[in-house]
């Protein structure tokens, strides 16, 4: 399973790590991706000592979007942050690869809730200028 992960991150620089610090509030970090190892799950991670962080659950998140926030794509592995000696150590629990529906059923589900948000206000769905939007994406 971690080897399907490894290959996801390898897709993307940089990672977000989040975990919590004693107070339990979030702290994150950017981590390489790189030293992720698909055999265990693990990855290293260098976290200063001024954030607090403590051992307990944590999230790995990648996502990438052009300039234009086109092609977007991400990538979110759960699992626990652990303190080994002197250093840390994300140790991933949980990996859904997306299937080849996502896109599909990520839109629908957003359309229906923009809907919803719509109806509960009284609002009628805005029109849009598409031809405006297909400059923008050509660059003009």
């Amino acid at each position: 399973m971690w080897a399907e992960a490894a290959k996801r991150l390898r897709r993307f620089d940089e990672a977000v790590l989040t975990a919590f610090d004693g107070h339990g509030y979030p702290v994150s970090v950017r981590v390489p991706t790189d030293a992720y190892d698909p055999a265990t799950g693990e990855l290293p991670a260098a976290l200063p000592a001024d954030l607090g962080a403590v051992e307990g659950p944590a999230n790995l998140l990648c996502h990438f979007h052009n300039e234009k926030l086109w092609r977007l794509d991400s990538a979110q592995i759960i699992g626990r942050l652990e303190h080994r000696g002197r250093h840390w150590a994300f140790v991933s629990q949980t990996y859904t690869p997306r299937s080849r529906w996502y896109l599909l059923s990520f839109l629908r589900n957003n359309s229906r809730a923009a809907q919803r948000y719509l109806d509960r206000r009284g609002l009628d769905r805005p029109t849009v200028n598409w031809a405006a939007v297909q400059d923008i994406r050509r660059g003009r």
